[in-house]
């Protein structure tokens, strides 16, 4: 009987989950910019910071957010409107286009990062240390189980 309680609980999870953590937009904190505008300097100085490049391909950068490259090349361009991105073009192949943070992207990046960061620890900070390490750890789980059928999709 309690397997058929967890498979009801299963079936419904995927929705709740993707549900539960949708409701929170960013544009609800005082956030300097829109939400898919911040994503996208996010995942370019988590390219630069860890991928160790200083210029991010328009295409790595589409498949990192999982758009597409036409997708990110506006939202790109409207950073870029703002002066928080730099584009560049090694060849004349657009398809070899790069972007950076600008100083001032930076800044942005940076500042929204706190505003972010205050708002979860102040959450987290009502949950005890131990569930919170024990959620995450499941949660790890949760997220590598989801990605290696996520990845095998594509090899279908």
């Amino acid at each position: 009987m309690q397997e058929e309680v967890v498979m009801a609980d299963v079936n419904v999870f995927p929705f709740e989950l993707i549900n539960k953590f949708h409701r929170f937009k960013l544009s609800a904190l005082p956030m300097p910019l829109p939400e898919s505008e911040l994503i996208t300097l996010y995942t370019i100085r988590d390219a630069n910071q860890y991928d160790g490049v200083e210029n991010t391909l328009i295409s790595g950068l589409a498949e990192k957010l999982h758009v597409s490259v036409p997708t990110i090349s506006r939202c790109l361009s409207r950073l870029e409107e703002k002066g928080l991105v730099q584009k560049s073009s090694q060849t004349n192949d657009r398809r070899n286009t790069y972007g950076c943070l600008t100083e001032e992207g930076l800044a942005i990046y940076e500042e929204s990062f706190r505003t972010l960061s205050s708002f979860v620890e102040r959450a987290l900070s009502r949950i005890d240390g131990e569930e919170l390490n024990q959620f995450f750890a499941t949660f790890d789980k949760i997220y590598d189980a989801l990605a290696q059928e996520y990845n095998a999709l594509g090899k279908k």
